[in-house]
């Protein structure tokens, strides 16, 4: 069983599995189920409130080591293999058959953790920065990339929106991007739309969109299906990107098209349960599942 570096001790103080998880926990790998002692009767290798974060490949803490601790771990990660799994308390019996002479009882409280949502707005243009206001304060966090400093300007976004000054293509290849990530493309470049477009098509984003018209969709595409993997590409396209982007709304002011953007970004992934996400449903609303087709890399 692996541990988290340095970490053997960080879930040691006590808090009731209702509170929302401290900021410490941030970095420790997810999805992740929380085990929590609740309660002990008679003798016990740890004392309530003792905490232990699991992972498929790691885990932080300690319920006391020895067989409840392995156990522990062992239904942690069976829970871990089902996307609808939810909390649930468990006894244990702290008895000879176990390997321990304690001689309580001891409840353990699993609470199933699931990766962290993210929307990356990737633009910090008049489109970027309205739908940035509007998806504000949503059930989610929001961050903006733009390498132009001009635009990439925290002071100009909501105070909970995260805004990065670096190049989007450096930041799409710079991280690992799952079902928990959706994605947004509305930057000044139909060049780096394409790019962006190109890196993220592969991935297994919870939702990917692009701003644009059926003309540019059409060009796209074309693009796509003359490369070497073009075949792959344009199933993937057809399958996981939206462009245009949103629900059809006839203006082009930054507000609508921000909130005809948000519209169908909600329905399709920001409102959905996490456990319907992570139970494979990656791509547009009606689409099959794209097939298992391991795509070469597109050049970096």
């Amino acid at each position: 069983m692996a541990a988290f570096p340095g970490a053997s001790y960080l879930l040691t103080e006590f808090m009731p599995p209702s509170r929302s998880l401290p900021e410490a926990y941030a970095g420790l790998s997810r999805p992740a189920v929380l085990c929590t002692l609740v309660k002990v009767v008679g003798s016990a290798p740890q004392t309530p409130g003792a905490k232990m974060w699991v992972s498929r490949a790691a885990f932080a803490g300690s319920l006391g080591g020895g067989e409840l601790e392995r156990r522990v771990i062992e239904h942690a990660r069976r829970l871990l293999e089902s996307p609808r799994a939810g909390a649930e308390l468990k006894e244990y019996v702290l008895c000879k058959e176990m390997g321990q002479c304690c001689g309580g009882r001891a409840q353990v409280f699993y609470e199933p953790i699931r990766p962290a949502r993210v929307l990356s707005l990737f633009g910090a243009g008049h489109v970027g920065r309205a739908a940035a206001q509007v998806f504000s304060r949503m059930p989610f966090s929001v961050s903006v990339v733009d390498a132009r400093p001009e635009w990439a300007d925290k002071a100009a976004f909501p105070e909970d929106v995260a805004v990065a000054c670096e190049d989007p293509l450096e930041h799409a290849r710079s991280r690992s991007w799952g079902e928990s990530d959706a994605v947004c493309i509305f930057t000044h470049s139909h060049d780096l739309d394409f790019e962006l477009a190109l890196c993220f098509l592969a991935q297994p984003l919870g939702y990917l969109g692009l701003i644009g018209s059926e003309h540019k969709a059409d060009v796209f595409r074309a693009r796509l299906k003359s490369r070497p993997e073009g075949e792959a590409l344009i199933r993937f396209w057809d399958e996981r990107m939206h462009c245009p982007m949103g629900i059809p709304l006839k203006s082009k002011e930054p507000k609508v098209i921000a909130v005809s953007v948000a519209a169908e970004l909600l329905r399709e992934w920001g409102l959905k349960d996490p456990q319907e996400m992570e139970g494979g449903r990656r791509t547009k609303e009606g689409a099959v599942p794209p097939s298992a087709v391991r795509l070469p890399s597109p050049g970096f």
